[in-house]
């Protein structure tokens, strides 16, 4: 069996697993693995196919652009999106993220290009370097890789088909202006929440969700009420869920609260477009049953916010995603082992 049909058949396996799973359930973490691995496997696949044709060369080319934009451009377009972050919004630890994750990476690139750099001529007594060099620069490729999937399923979750209407809509909190006023990130939400809850009528309400904060006046639900209620929202259609500290809490609140009352419980759960992913898997962890739907968020805005919702799911799914790194750097330990001798 040549090569080629090996990295046929792994591709064709890897597709199918992502589909299988994503059908049976779209709110699981792995589908973003599944994806990344069936696009590495498609990507070995056609360098291999094309490799002995006329169009090899241009194939090669292509992809080597590809490979300069994800390994360079990339990790600079994230440190420049820190700077605008800090222009914009200021200089709080959260919108240094693009910036710091953006070092990390180039850090970790400069890494591996030093531990394979005649790594074939590396005495025995320079294992121990070579190894640290090689085997933090792929922790860091490993991080970056599972962000990327992260990344690509993310947009891919949005695609997915959703009812016309429905009977609830939660609208997730964030914190409120001088702790009494809704951000733009919140009313975007808010807006995005009316236009369902408008084609839903007349069988449907909107879910307020969030608590109070330390440092708030009144409740997220409360500014959101009274948001809802300025755009010409009927009071009556608007329930509140004001007990929540945070996503998980606003889910499973909010989910009692539906379970109440009488009736269907088609319901969507609305939040910033960055943030369904985590919303959707969070949804599947307290049983609810729900669709996400996306509002708007500034384009500068989505470095830095992919990258909290990153550490967040990271923190979820911590065994499996560490059980992953250490049997990568494992296996690079036994190759290097081989390797300097």
């Amino acid at each position: 069996m040549t090569i080629e049909n090996i990295l046929l058949v792994l591709m064709l396996i890897s597709g199918g697993t992502f589909i299988v799973s994503m059908l049976k359930d779209s709110r699981r973490f792995r589908n973003a693995v599944y994806l990344l691995l069936f696009l590495l496997l498609l990507a070995t696949y056609i360098l291999v196919y094309f490799g002995p044709t006329k169009y090899g060369s241009l194939v090669a080319v292509i992809f080597a652009l590809l490979v300069i934009f994800t390994v360079l451009i990339v990790p600079l377009l994230l440190i420049f999106n820190g700077f605008v972050m800090m222009r914009r919004e200021g200089t709080s630890l959260a919108n240094l993220l693009s910036l710091l994750f953006g070092i990390f990476i180039l850090v970790g690139e400069f890494f591996v290009i030093r531990g394979f750099y005649h790594l074939d001529m590396i005495e025995q007594r320079q294992f121990p370097l070579q190894a640290f060099y090689l085997m933090t620069g792929f922790a860091v490729f490993y991080v970056s890789m599972i962000f990327l999937s992260f990344l690509f399923y993310t947009w891919i979750i949005k695609l997915i088909p959703r009812r016309a209407n429905y009977n609830y809509v939660i609208v997730l909190g964030a914190g409120l202006i001088n702790g009494e006023r809704v951000s733009k990130l919140l009313s975007d939400r808010l807006d995005k929440a009316i236009k369902v809850y408008e084609k839903s009528k007349p069988d449907c309400k909107i879910i307020c969700s969030g608590g109070k904060g330390s440092d708030e006046k009144i409740s997220e639900a409360r500014a959101m009420k009274s948001y809802l209620v300025d755009k010409g929202i009927d009071r009556n259609d608007i329930l509140m869920e004001d007990r929540s500290t945070d996503t998980m809490e606003n889910l499973a609140f909010s989910k009692k609260l539906i379970e109440e009352r009488e009736g269907d419980h088609y319901t969507a759960v609305v939040t910033s477009g960055y943030h369904v992913l985590r919303a959707m898997i969070y949804c599947r962890r307290v049983g609810l049953q729900a669709d996400g739907i996306g509002a708007h968020t500034a384009f500068y805005y989505w470095p830095s916010a992919m990258i909290r919702e990153y550490a967040a799911l990271v923190r979820y799914y911590i065994f499996p995603y560490l059980l992953g790194l250490l049997v990568q750097e494992f296996i690079l330990f036994v190759y290097l082992r081989a390797v300097i001798s």
